[in-house]
């Protein structure tokens, strides 16, 4: 321990005893809704800003800019607030983008939560990140290389694919409801992978060298047959050069929804209240 005292920490602002906590594979958390949920829940799926922050936490210093591609409702840039760290984040759905901006003119950070302006007097301390309407990919091209510290996001993977998992091909109808950019509604599995490879070659051009992409994602249940939707998204991002190195699986134990009966006293069929928190890094 006298030896890792006094190695110089590259990533983090950590010490020792915190960053071995980290790397327990299993992460199970408890926050219950902030002060941003009722606006936040919009949207299918948002994550809680204090999850956001303790990963940002581990893979950056404060300063370093922080980046998500699929910023939904703003969870990580909320997150990044949480912890001063500068952080953008772009998204598709200007709907997503307005509830963020709401957020913004409505709330302040005060005693290191999110509170009503209103009600924070003159202590508040603004949310400053930039959240820019548009489609990632396009949105990347413009972002200067090896500019960002982290990457970390949730891929829209299936939001709108229901239960069932993602659609069949032959049942979706292109001209009517699929916009090419929106990787949500990629047609099938195969496409979703595709396009996040496309859009993971511009995360690897952005990323500084030897710095991490964090991918929160779930995995699926279709047709009878369990998807490792996380496995083969990292193996996705590894064809195109990042190196997996690691996985923490994920539970807010405040937020999880009760389990529902899935063919009782017939088969097996998982209750899936888990997350994959899936860390490649940029070698």
């Amino acid at each position: 321990m006298a030896v890792a005292a006094k190695l110089k920490n590259r990533l983090n602002d950590l010490d020792g005893r915190q960053w071995l906590y980290w790397t327990d594979t299993l992460y199970i958390t408890s926050y219950p809704p902030d002060a941003t949920h009722q606006l936040r829940k919009q949207h299918g799926a948002m994550k809680p800003p204090e999850v956001m922050a303790e990963i940002i936490t581990f893979f950056t210093k404060k300063g370093e800019l922080v980046l998500d591609p699929f910023a939904g409702v703003g969870g990580t840039l909320l997150g990044a607030a949480l912890v001063g760290r500068p952080c953008v984040g772009f998204e598709l759905n200007p709907r997503w983008v307005e509830i963020y901006e709401t957020i913004k003119r409505e709330f302040v950070l005060a005693e290191g939560a999110f509170c009503r302006r209103s009600q924070a007097k003159d202590t508040g301390q603004a949310i400053n990140g930039q959240m820019y309407q548009g489609d990632c990919l396009a949105l990347l091209k413009e972002v200067p290389s090896e500019t960002v510290a982290a990457v970390i996001t949730d891929p829209p993977y299936g939001i709108n694919h229901g239960a069932g998992g993602f659609r069949e091909e032959t049942n979706f109808n292109m001209t009517d409801s699929y916009q090419s950019e929106d990787l949500g509604q990629a047609p099938d599995l195969e496409s979703f992978l595709l396009r996040l490879q496309e859009i993971g070659r511009e995360i690897w051009r952005v990323l500084q060298p030897l710095r991490y992409l964090v991918m929160l994602v779930g995995d699926r249940y279709q047709q009878g047959e369990y998807i490792p939707l996380g496995f083969m998204v990292a193996e996705a991002m590894r064809q195109i050069g990042f190196k997996f190195k690691g996985i923490r699986i994920w539970s807010n134990k405040a937020t999880r929804r009760r389990l529902k009966p899935y063919a009782v006293k017939s088969v097996f069929v998982p209750n899936i209240t888990h997350q994959n928190v899936l860390i490649l890094r940029k070698e």
